[in-house]
């Protein structure tokens, strides 16, 4: 047998398992409008943006498919898919879409369907402080 190419997974394999193991790329394409256009779904482009950030997390969005270069992108994401599908384009259009979809909306319905499915409890809530704003003159 004679190779000609391989690729990488590392750790981004484990990260790849889990989140098919939850659904989340079904998940997120259940929500969002469909771009026919698109050879990448939503879900996938998300799924790549969450394995990057363990990769390249100073790096530009720009800078995707440099490191999904030497990635086996065809496991991760599904025969036929190349690294050059997630450019700053086609990433860009997904950050519109879930913005003009509400990421907090977003945020909020794939978190309580994976608690749900983990069997995580949900009888306590945090909430994040840190995400509160005030402006204007007050009182000293």
């Amino acid at each position: 047998m004679e190779i000609t190419d391989s690729k990488s997974l590392d750790h981004h394999g484990l990260v790849g398992g889990i989140i098919a193991d939850l659904g989340l790329q079904t998940l997120i394409d259940n929500r969002l409008p469909k771009d026919s256009r698109a050879k990448i779904s939503d879900g996938q482009a998300v799924s790549a943006m969450l394995i990057n950030s363990l990769g390249f997390t100073s790096r530009p969005l720009s800078l995707t498919p440099h490191f999904f270069a030497s990635k086996a992108v065809d496991v991760l994401f599904g025969e036929g898919v190349e690294a050059g599908d997630f450019n700053r384009h086609r990433l860009g259009r997904c950050l519109d879409r879930i913005y003009a979809y509400g990421c907090d909306k977003l945020f909020s319905e794939l978190a309580h369907h994976m608690c749900s499915s983990e069997g995580i409890s949900k009888q306590f809530i945090s909430l994040d402080t840190t995400s509160f704003k005030v402006t204007g003159a007050y009182d000293a």
